[in-house]
């Protein structure tokens, strides 16, 4: 998987995705779990210009496989 800017296609209405911001919100992980709406409607002011919080998404990564002895 790799992260696609947010100018150049944005996620699915409801697909939950990876969010990517290159500020310091989530401390050192820069990332978290969003949707379009999230990139959409978060922005930040930064030196007086108002900025998407989030630049980057991905999809999530498909679950593991369970096994039977864990559920």
């Amino acid at each position: 998987m790799e992260w696609v800017n947010i100018s150049d296609k944005l996620p699915e209405n409801d697909e939950r995705v990876v969010l990517y911001t290159p500020y310091d919100f989530f401390g050192k992980d820069h990332s978290c779990i969003g949707d379009k709406q999230s990139i959409t409607t978060c922005n930040a002011m930064l030196k007086g210009k108002t900025v998407p919080v989030f630049t980057h998404w991905m999809p999530l990564p498909e679950g593991p496989e369970v096994k039977e002895h864990y559920l």
